[in-house]
């Protein structure tokens, strides 16, 4: 793998800011908007169902381009996709902000989605061709670090914006922060010379990009549209024949936008369904959890959301510890650890039931937290240590890919879950409020125990990354 290190420390901490503003920026923007959406929807007089798309086109479109975007940093190099992505990102937010009607905001949000991912793609491969091997761990730490923070704040940040300017500065803010990154950007995200001219797979990223965005829609849209309904079943149904044709056009052609035969290779797939399945017991627990916290526990909404600061708090501490003993031990033992340390997490916040056991649930809260913000820089060393040279942005992207899946699949599971033990207790529709307690509770408690047993995979799956025979630079695998 290429190296092309900053020259000082300084260069360093400049590089890690402006990535770091990229994943802070990029990850703020899904969860700010929430708070201001029936503000929007009323201000333009539309339905919930049609404003539900500021969030939706965005996840959509951000995810959807990241293979051809990690492939496009490969080929036209890091800085100039990196920092074009600041562009287009900043550009998206401010049509956001000055948009009239909800069709324009939308479509800004599909636009502010293509700069997310163009920023997104590449942060992995940045900090793993520019640090030095026994800094990547703790960089990427501190990238988990500012991602955390931007989901953690973003519902705050939202509210107090929409409460005291308007809905409208959600989106204004990106702006100058936008262009510091960029310029930044332009003195640090190094060029990645590419010896050999090779061309773009624009077939091959159109068949990607269809097939992800419809496996994204049939996660997103199933409990809502109906998992047999018409919309669900052909999205689902075209997701698999584009994949199929996506691997069929990846074996027949030389310059693809991404090595499917990495796959082959048994640890990386390991690392990888690993990483899968972490990402879908965490977003599947967030998304529980306020629901569990105001139905079963009592809590107010803003003292539910206080709560909920705990995991992404212990996410931004653990992000840069895990990170340097990653490099110092290499990532194998650290990301077992914390998927231990998920499993205990679960195994927690299942236990208290309508009162007490604060310590049990907070001390959960803290160990879900530590799991997650110390495996994804670990994994991420292990994924990446074994991606071919000129081939970093592809493998950052996939990786990256692949987590999403995992957390848009997690709330489609953990909803399935909960929804199968309440429906087993009651006749007619699923209606929260007139579901038993003790039945919710049950509900609950399952659905936590589950994310235990799939912690518990990852930990199976973790230790088996072991190789029988060590590859060149993959440290610790």
């Amino acid at each position: 793998m290429a190296e092309n290190a900053p020259a000082t420390t300084a260069a360093t901490r400049l590089l890690l800011l402006t990535v770091g503003i990229a994943v802070f920026m990029s990850s703020l923007d899904i969860t700010i908007v929430n708070i201001s959406l029936p503000t929007i929807a009323q201000e333009f007089g539309v339905a919930t169902g049609v404003i539900s798309w500021v969030i939706m086109g965005y996840l959509l479109v951000m995810c959807s381009f990241l293979p051809a975007f990690g492939k496009l940093g490969d080929l036209k190099g890091y800085r100039v996709i990196f920092s074009t992505g600041y562009l287009v990102f900043v550009a998206g937010s401010f049509l956001c902000g000055i948009s009239g009607s909800a069709g324009m905001l939308i479509g800004s949000r599909l636009l502010q989605g293509v700069g997310g991912s163009m920023l997104s793609a590449l942060t992995t491969a940045i900090v793993m061709v520019s640090l030095p091997i026994s800094e990547r761990g703790k960089g990427l730490g501190v990238v988990a670090m500012f991602a955390s923070l931007g989901i953690a704040l973003g519902p705050a940040i939202g509210g107090f914006i929409t409460t005291y300017l308007s809905w409208h500065w959600i989106f204004f803010i990106n702006v100058p922060v936008g262009i510091a990154g960029f310029f930044i950007a332009l003195r640090t995200v190094p060029e990645n010379p590419t010896p050999e001219r090779q061309r773009f797979d624009f077939q091959g990223a159109f068949l990607i990009f269809f097939s992800i965005l419809g496996f994204l829609f049939v996660l997103n849209q199933g409990q809502a549209l109906g998992w047999t309904s018409l919309p669900i079943l052909a999205s689902l149904g075209g997701a698999f024949l584009f994949s199929a044709l996506f691997i069929l056009r990846e074996r027949s052609i030389p310059y693809r936008v991404f090595n499917i035969g990495l796959f082959r290779i048994r640890v990386f797939a390991l690392a990888n369904m690993a990483s899968l399945m972490v990402m879908l017991i965490f977003s599947g627990a967030l998304f529980l959890l306020p629901f569990y916290l105001e139905y079963v526990r009592g809590l107010s909404p803003d003292i539910a959301g206080l709560v909920l600061t705990i995991p992404s708090g212990a996410i931004f501490l653990a992000g840069p510890f895990f990170g340097a003993v990653s490099d110092r031990i290499g990532p194998r033992v650290p990301s077992a650890f914390c998927t231990v340390a998920l499993a205990l997490g679960f195994i927690a916040i299942a236990r208290p039931g309508f009162t007490g056991g604060d310590a049990l649930l907070y001390g959960g809260l803290v160990l879900i937290g530590l799991g997650v913000g110390g495996f994804i820089p670990s994994n991420s060393v292990q994924v990446m240590s074994l991606a071919p040279e000129r081939e970093t942005g592809s493998v950052s992207s996939m990786l990256l890919t692949i987590r999403n899946l995992g957390s848009t699949l997690g709330v489609a599971a953990f909803g399935a879950v909960l929804a199968g033990v309440v429906l087993s207790g009651i006749t007619g529709p699923l209606v929260v409020e007139n579901v038993s307690p003790s039945l919710l509770l049950d509900a609950f408690r399952v659905a936590f125990l589950f994310g235990a047993f799939v912690a518990v995979l990852a930990f199976i799956t973790v230790m088996a990354t072991k190789s029988r025979k060590k590859s060149a630079g993959a440290k610790g695998e």
